[in-house]
């Protein structure tokens, strides 16, 4: 290996290791940590541990937030809602709804592309045994001109819901009414 080259990897070690020490310091003072603590919430959070857990929140807590979300979606102040939905994927986010709170926050303000990405994440802490968030990633890919990612979306729907299930089979029928609007308007 060549002089230069050695010390471009020792110069390029060294640029890393002081950014990681700007990063937890940062961390550190920004949450008033000490660096022991901050690398104690950093590998808690590696491990999937939610942020209000690991900062002590009391779950109460999460759950008002919740219901004041689902209030202020169901009153149409999207915007608003949106940003508690927000927090509580950042402090929660281990939670299906809170997802798919934000997701139809964003589906209201027509952000299909940022609906799209919380719904998926809706899907994956659902353990892709939900239908609901394949479905209305559909409605947001047709809403964006997808016609064929919105069918294959629905069939998923179809394919993931169980009928012995009245919530999944609610989401099957309205699932099966679109694929069949999209199919006759070929």
């Amino acid at each position: 290996m060549a002089k230069a080259d050695v010390e471009h990897g020792d110069a390029v070690q060294r640029l890393l290791e002081t950014l990681k020490k700007s990063v937890q310091k940062v961390g550190a003072e920004t949450l008033s940590l000490s660096p022991e603590e901050f690398d104690d919430v950093r590998d808690a959070l590696i491990r999937g541990e939610p942020l209000y857990r690991i900062l002590g929140m009391k779950e109460g807590m999460i759950e008002a937030r919740y219901a004041l979300a689902h209030q202020i979606y169901a009153a149409g102040k999207y915007e608003d809602a949106e940003m508690i939905f927000r927090w509580l994927t950042v402090y929660a986010g281990d939670t299906e709804a809170h997802w798919l709170g934000l997701g139809a926050c964003r589906q209201a303000l027509e952000q299909f592309d940022g609906a799209l990405e919380a719904y998926q994440m809706a899907a994956l802490y659902s353990a892709l045994e939900d239908p609901a968030p394949f479905y209305y990633s559909a409605v947001c890919l047709f809403k964006q001109g997808k016609i064929e990612d919105a069918r294959v979306s629905l069939q998923a729907v179809l394919t993931l819901g169980s009928k012995d299930n009245a919530e999944h089979r609610a989401v099957m029928d309205k699932a099966e009414t679109l694929l069949d609007a999209l199919n006759k308007g070929e």
